[in-house]
């Protein structure tokens, strides 16, 4: 399973269950790596998504490990839970200094083989 997730100069990934900023840079890069896939989102990443065309959304389930899918989408609780599992983690640095409420994931049990891409917008 590969993971992508966007992050600010400060170490925020969101607010209030959604992203700080609005980056259409950051949204065609997301959307071109994801195309065709299926997307592990937690459930509060899940009720906040819009549809995302040509892409399957699965919600986590507390309590089980989904493994039948393509890319970890988030919220921060699920970056944690699955990140032994990660063989890729794309990692997109926004240039924003927006004060959010949540942080960038604790990923001290990140697989060990994981392949990190940094990319900045």
């Amino acid at each position: 399973m590969k993971a992508i997730l966007a992050i600010n100069n400060l170490g925020f990934i969101g607010i209030d269950d959604k992203l700080l900023w609005h980056n259409s840079e950051d949204l065609k890069h997301f959307k071109n790596l994801t195309y065709n896939s299926r997307l592990l989102a937690g459930y509060v990443t899940f009720q906040s998504l819009p549809t995302l065309k040509g892409r399957q959304l699965i919600q986590d389930i507390r309590g089980e490990f989904i493994t039948d899918v393509d890319w970890c989408i988030g919220g921060k609780k699920t970056y944690e839970k699955y990140c032994h599992m990660f063989t890729e983690l794309h990692i997109s640095h926004i240039d924003d200094n927006s004060i959010g409420n949540v942080t960038f994931p604790d990923l001290t049990n990140l697989n060990k083989f994981c392949k990190i891409f940094n990319y900045r917008f």
